[in-house]
């Protein structure tokens, strides 16, 4: 298992690896068909969206 620490977290790192749990802390995307990390969401980027799910209640 790979813990990856958030504060240090960099998309670009991950996207293309072999997924295992904990890779993604602020989630991403995963290829059923080969396992790799398509994508990843930044912690800004997590922020920002959960600011405007926030805003909506």
């Amino acid at each position: 298992m790979i813990l990856v620490n958030p504060e240090e977290f960099s998309p670009e790192e991950v996207i293309g690896k072999p997924y295992e749990h904990g890779m993604l802390p602020y989630g991403g995307g995963v290829s059923l068909k080969t396992g790799l990390i398509v994508f990843a969401t930044s912690r800004e980027e997590h922020e920002r969206i959960m600011s405007e799910l926030r805003a909506l209640e």
